[in-house]
């Protein structure tokens, strides 16, 4: 599977390597002339700076070589994992219904993802071939405590998460699910700050990749909805949402509905990736303003009272 088309995730910048690439803006250069400016150790051995290069660019594909060893930055595209894969992508491949999707659903401990808020259960649905393939599910322990107003929500307690394990320790579980899978939620950006953000804390890793909000789509394919909260959009297509408000059962209820949309959606004319960006990107169609008929209207309510 081609990681281009859907979530990876890289090494953080740090210091060393923001100076490296500030260094590297003018052209390629020696690893003894890089290592000696960006760690302040001119004229280091050549065997000890080719280390501590490797070292220090392992796994980041900004950074490169040239055909004779210097370093170089490698130009960064829109897709950044295409320049590590023998095959670009063309519409057949980039078609709808063969791209895997993982559907996420996240209860966290509010919407602060950037400072205090954390994650209290998280949920990863596979989709391959329009089939649910895989279903990741944990509660997390958020290590603090789950407001009042969460818990009548979503029902999860402090008892319930105490003993579960903390994000760093599933961390690894959860990349192995979302890797090479376009990531998905209803109300994407939400679900992709928290997840991201405890990904970053747990791997000092980037979570990079393609992304689908599933709201996004019922606007476009279910224009008539007055809403497109989850539960219109599931009763719509008569998919049942057990479990609401928990992870497990928004990401399965999502996931429904993700394939219906993407049929409709073909049924449309629209199948594929690009053609699928274009769609979200268009602006919303007008609506006619309705004029106001200058006969009288009909008395719907007691006017007496």
């Amino acid at each position: 599977m081609e990681l281009s088309r859907g979530v990876y995730s890289e090494p953080e910048d740090t210091l060393l390597t923001t100076r490296a690439q500030q260094f590297l803006s003018t052209g390629p250069a020696d690893v003894v002339d890089l290592i000696g400016h960006i760690c302040s150790l001119p004229g280091a051995p050549r065997i000890v700076a080719e280390h501590m290069a490797q070292a220090m660019f392992s796994g980041r594909p900004q950074f490169g070589r040239t055909a004779d060893g210097r370093w170089m930055l490698v130009e960064k595209t829109a897709e950044p994992y295409q320049a590590r894969s023998s095959r670009k992508a063309d519409s057949h491949s980039d078609a709808l219904h063969r791209l895997s999707y993982v559907v996420v659903d996240t209860e966290t401990t509010g919407g602060q993802s950037m400072t205090y808020d954390r994650i209290t259960e998280i949920a990863a649905v596979v989709v391959r071939n329009g089939e649910i393939a895989e279903v990741f599910e944990t509660l997390i322990n958020p290590q603090r405590s789950i407001p009042p107003f969460v818990t009548r929500l979503t029902n999860i307690t402090w008892d319930m998460v105490k003993n579960a394990p903390t994000f760093d320790r599933v961390a690894p579980e959860v990349m192995r699910v979302l890797e090479g899978n376009v990531f998905v939620a209803h109300n994407a950006t939400f679900d992709w700050r928290f997840v991201s953000n405890e990904i970053s804390r747990s791997t000092g890793h980037q979570l990079r990749g393609r992304r689908l909000c599933t709201v996004k789509m019922a606007r476009k394919v279910l224009p008539q909805l007055p809403r497109r909260s989850l539960d219109y959009v599931a009763r719509y297509y008569g998919v049942e949402i057990q479990n609401r408000h928990r992870a497990g059962g928004d990401a399965l209820a999502t996931a429904k509905c993700l394939v219906r949309m993407i049929a409709d959606l073909s049924d449309r004319g629209c199948s594929t990736w690009g053609e699928l960006q274009s769609l979200l990107r268009a602006p919303p169609g007008r609506r006619k303003k309705r004029r106001h008929s200058g006969l009288p209207m009909p008395v719907t309510r007691d006017t007496t009272a």
